[in-house]
């Protein structure tokens, strides 16, 4: 008999996140467009890509780090990033990228990317949530995402 083990909230957080970022960027019919090559599928075909990894505690729930992308890109391609970040550009702006990638930079020791970033950027690149916030950002994330599914066709 094989046992599944519970997702740790972290985890779950990081599902429901991408999730509702899926739901977020669908049409009214519900389908996406791939961040990296363009392509259109159902919002249910479609994953969660980050420009930056979400190893990455600093930007693993940022809105700008997650958008729709295939299962080849964000498979097989390893994210194809060089296209994720210029369609990401083009859609909302260098300043908006360049922030995520200061976050990311910043949480590794880079002090350059430290001081280009807001007080409350700052304070993301050192705290961690605990279960307990994950497990409370899991259930918000759940709840909009409800509410999405139920004003697009999917």
């Amino acid at each position: 008999m094989t046992f599944r083990s519970k997702a740790k909230p972290r985890e779950k957080a990081l599902a429901a996140f991408q999730k509702l970022r899926r739901y977020q960027e669908a049409t009214d019919n519900g389908f996406v467009r791939c961040i990296s090559c363009g392509k259109l599928m159902s919002v249910k075909e479609a994953q969660g890509g980050h420009l930056v990894s979400r190893r990455v505690r600093a930007t693993e729930l940022k809105h700008d780090n997650v958008w729709p992308q295939c299962p080849k890109c964000n498979g097989p391609l390893s994210g194809n990033v060089i296209a994720y970040r210029a369609n990401l550009v083009k859609l909302i702006g260098v300043v908006r990228v360049q922030r995520i990638e200061d976050l990311a930079n910043a949480s590794e020791g880079d002090e350059e990317a430290y001081q280009r970033l807001s007080g409350e950027d700052r304070r993301s690149t050192v705290r961690k949530h605990n279960e307990a916030e994950y497990e409370a950002l899991a259930a918000g994330f759940r709840s909009q995402t409800r509410i999405l599914q139920k004003e697009k066709v999917s």
